[in-house]
């Protein structure tokens, strides 16, 4: 896998967590619901895939930032996530990693516009 690829991955991934911290600083919430709320939030130009979100939670639940519990114990069923202490405590670190990645794009796409289509 290339440096971009990883890059890219990466990026995804603190958006992902980012959001996560926010809807789960408003409740608890579970897997699909936190997707569908993304989405909404995006207006569908952010899309989690299933197969990236659920890995992500269960890093983030290893690590402490957040707290899965099983709706009905016995059951496999909703996983329901709300964030701990250490999650809120983690919201401004991610913020900041995602503040520079977005400050860096802004200027890439001023560049790209000049160069690409302003400059004809």
């Amino acid at each position: 896998m290339s440096n971009s690829n990883n890059d890219l991955q990466s990026w995804v991934r603190s958006i992902t967590a980012l959001y996560i911290f926010r809807i789960l600083s408003d409740g608890p919430a579970y897997g699909n619901k936190i997707a569908a709320e993304i989405r909404s939030r995006t207006t569908d130009r952010l899309n989690p895939n299933t197969n990236a979100l659920y890995p992500l939670l269960h890093i983030m639940e290893e690590r402490g930032y957040i707290i899965g519990k099983w709706e009905k114990p016995n059951t496999r069923s909703k996983r329901i996530y709300t964030i701990t202490a250490g999650g809120t405590a983690r919201i401004p670190f991610v913020e900041q990693k995602v503040r520079e990645r977005l400050n860096d794009m802004e200027l890439l796409v001023d560049v790209l516009r000049e160069d690409l289509l302003d400059n004809q």
